[in-house]
């Protein structure tokens, strides 16, 4: 987030080295700094380095299933290890010219150790981090901890773009022939869960529609952090979308859409490690509305129902996460080294989750049955 620059004081002056002018505010702990060296210095290694390793870990999950992805890594794995050799030749002050690839070919012990490196990973499950960070080298997770403090894992993110932004605009003149809703069939949202209609839809509030607005703001704000790959990390996502939600957590009734939308920013601004700063509320505020107002006229509520199909996947996912890290006898190296930020005043357990998914396919049907009524 940039900021303004003031008159000179020591509020303007970077509060990592003292020195120059604070110029931007970390999105995460509020603190403020001058640039990307401070932002990735030693003193404030907890706070950048816990986004790109959850954006790492995130991704790797992602890619489990694909064997070239999974190929790739390996490969990449392989040149990381190629060029700490080198390094280690050039701190030796070698010529320059003694180090190409004839003069100074891998021996053959350097060679076993990148043989080691991938049968080391052949049936290592990239979907949990702590199996795959056993199987590395003390080497190896010294590299990958440079690569989240020097920012290169930023480079491993996918470029994602929301499903909630496609849109069929009407046509000014609509040949008789063609069916309107033909032009819904290219677009790719989430798959929607088809739930019954509840009896209890004939006594629906009509603050239903707020609290729904109040779920949808919450999705929307865990859907943007997680950049989409909420599901691969489905028990931190879930904690993170009851955190800002009132409605599904505390039963919260709202009487219009700007105290619902209000609700979910003022919890989001609470927790301090949560990105906060206008350019994510305003894009949080945007990705709302756009999913309320649905991609055309003939199916505005195609995207809420869409998003609440999302958020019964998620605590769904993290119902079973759960039960399997109760169960979990691995190695937890990983995971203490960077342990992930929780609410401990957040219900997690079956029980509630089970509460929560009846209340989101309560609405579900509520949409099914009375939304085209109010949006």
């Amino acid at each position: 987030m940039m900021e303004s620059p003031g008159p000179s004081s020591a509020v303007n002056i970077c509060e990592l080295c003292d020195k120059r002018t604070r110029l931007y505010t970390c999105p995460r702990c509020g603190i403020g700094y001058c640039g990307t060296e401070c932002y990735k210095s030693d003193s404030h290694t907890d706070c950048s380095e816990s986004f790109y390793r959850q954006c790492v870990e995130d991704e790797l999950k992602s890619q489990e299933n694909d064997p070239a992805v999974r190929q790739k890594m390996i490969e990449i794995l392989k040149r990381v290890h190629e060029a700490d050799i080198e390094d280690d030749i050039l701190k030796e002050d070698f010529d320059e010219s003694s180090i190409d690839d004839e003069n100074c070919p891998l021996d053959s012990d350097d060679e076993q150790e990148l043989l080691d490196l991938e049968s080391r990973l052949q049936n290592v499950n990239f979907e949990d981090p702590n199996e795959l960070w056993s199987a590395l080298s003390d080497a190896e997770k010294q590299e990958f901890e440079a690569l989240l403090k020097n920012g290169e894992a930023e480079k491993l993110l996918p470029k994602w773009i929301p499903w909630w932004t496609h849109r069929v605009e009407r046509k000014l003149i609509q040949p008789i022939e063609e069916d309107t809703m033909d032009d819904y069939n290219d677009l790719k949202y989430p798959i929607l869960i088809d739930v019954p209609l509840f009896n209890e839809l004939q006594k629906a509030s009509p603050c239903v529609y707020f609290n729904v607005t109040n779920v949808i703001y919450a999705y929307a704000y865990i859907a943007l952090y997680y950049i989409g790959d909420y599901l691969n990390c489905a028990e931190d996502a879930a904690n993170v979308f009851l955190i800002i939600c009132a409605n599904i957590r505390n039963n919260e009734v709202f009487k219009d859409v700007d105290s619902a939308i209000e609700s979910v920013i003022g919890n989001v601004k609470s927790v301090d490690w949560l990105p906060q700063n206008e350019e994510c509320l305003a894009a949080l505020r945007e990705a709302g509305a756009s999913i309320l107002q649905g991609p055309g006229a003939e199916m505005k509520t195609l995207y809420i129902s869409s998003a609440l199909s999302e958020l019964h996947r998620l605590l769904t996912t993290a119902k079973k996460e759960i039960s399997m890290h109760k169960s979990a006898k691995s190695n937890q190296e990983f995971t203490k080294r960077f342990p992930h930020r929780r609410d401990s005043d957040i219900n997690l357990s079956r029980k509630s989750i089970i509460l929560y998914l009846k209340k989101l396919e309560y609405y579900l049907s509520w949409v099914k049955n009375y939304g085209t009524e109010l949006v």
